[in-house]
């Protein structure tokens, strides 16, 4: 749960940061840390589950899931779990929706200005 809550954040925080035209900053530095504070909880969760299932991890496998999470963590649910990975999966996809939409709500006024048609 504590995980979920930390990608969550994570995600609303960089999209916030985005919304609002990247600005300098304060908001670039809690942007950078909510990209490290995304990896490094993901990396924790697997590393957390394996532990709770009995599967020993290999030396340095944390800093490999930190970089690499995006293809390691669909890797290691679907070796676990089988075709039941599709609902981690799919709570971290809704995650990701939902803290990208409640950033783009609590930067109303710049998110529209993202969304409307650029002329040339």
């Amino acid at each position: 749960m504590l995980a979920s809550l930390c990608i969550f954040c994570a995600v609303t925080a960089e999209a916030f940061h985005y919304f609002l035209g990247e600005p300098s900053g304060p908001m670039a530095i809690v942007a950078v840390a909510a990209g490290y504070l995304l990896c490094s909880s993901i990396a924790l969760w697997v590393q957390g589950d394996a532990t709770q299932r009995g599967r020993g991890a290999l030396y340095d496998v944390d800093s490999l899931i930190f970089f690499l999470w995006p293809f390691i963590a669909p890797i290691y649910l679907f070796r676990t779990r089988g075709w039941d990975a599709i609902t981690p999966i799919g709570v971290f996809l809704l995650l990701q929706v939902g803290g990208v939409l409640f950033a783009a709500l609590l930067a109303y006024p710049h998110s529209m200005a993202y969304f409307r048609p650029r002329l040339p």
